[in-house]
């Protein structure tokens, strides 16, 4: 199973983790104990409720960040990426797996949760509306007899939310969040890396182009982001895009816009 973030029955307060993800460019560092701290309170949990806990430095996209990882005494795993430079969230995981099976009764074993109900538990978690994100998926499955909702959406700001929700009893199983490229975004401006006026081709012919070799029309895409960056010396637009049950991600050559990489895939895989 896939994990995710934050204190499991107390689905945390609303909107925490969108507030742990605001990023503080340019602010000052923090230390490994503020790390901890920032970690714990974003998953609603007491360090004296911790059994083990690891903080380490590590570096993501040429940026230092702290790797703090707990497990609670009630068998609940956190693993999160806090950026040095301010403590923003970048990442969380949380695995609830153990921890879940342990409490479950023979009683909860009927599927007693919709769809939408998972759906509003994961946005209320998220700290989200619906009108906020756009959803990827949305579904019930079986993993090991275990029925469950998978959940997966994007924020406005980019960031992505992925659930696993119990379709018996309603709990976070497991969830992953990631404002990865959301924080990447950021950095870049910072360091003033690419700016479109930059470019001959803009976002929206790259996007343009990138939707013509999939045969497909805007209207038919769920999600779709561009960014400019630079591969090997050159100027180009990295995106990704949803469709039905496929994962576009695409690199436009932003002075030709000529699809210079491409990807498909299942959003199973």
């Amino acid at each position: 199973m896939k994990k995710w973030t934050i204190g499991l029955g107390s689905l945390l307060a609303a909107g925490a983790l969108t507030v742990g993800m605001a990023l503080n460019v340019g602010a000052a560092q923090i230390s490994e104990a503020r790390a901890k701290e920032i970690a714990l309170k974003n998953a609603g949990v007491k360090e004296a409720d911790v059994s083990y806990i690891n903080v380490k430095t590590d570096w993501e996209d040429g940026r230092q960040v702290y790797d703090v990882e707990f497990y609670t005494k009630d068998y609940r795993e956190f693993d999160y990426e806090i950026e040095m430079d301010g403590g923003a969230v970048v990442s969380c995981d949380y695995d609830a797996e153990t921890s879940f099976w342990k409490n479950l009764s023979e009683k909860d074993r009927t599927v007693s949760v919709t769809e939408a109900k998972a759906k509003e538990i994961a946005l209320k978690n998220a700290g989200l509306e619906e009108d906020e994100v756009t959803f990827v998926k949305s579904e019930l499955d079986y993993d090991d007899g275990v029925a469950f909702y998978e959940v997966e959406f994007y924020g406005e700001n980019g960031a992505e939310y992925d659930y696993e929700i119990s379709a018996w009893t309603g709990e976070i199983v497991s969830r992953d969040y990631d404002a990865e490229n959301y924080w990447k975004k950021e950095w870049a401006e910072k360091k003033n890396r690419p700016s479109t006026s930059e470019a001959d081709v803009t976002a929206e012919e790259a996007k343009a182009a990138a939707l013509k070799k999939a045969g497909l029309k805007e209207s038919q895409v769920d999600y779709m982001e561009a960014h400019l960056d630079r591969d090997d010396g050159r100027l180009v637009y990295e995106g990704k895009f949803f469709s039905g049950e496929l994962e576009y991600e695409f690199e436009v050559d932003a002075s030709t816009g000529k699809v210079t990489d491409w990807d498909v895939e299942s959003i199973y895989d």
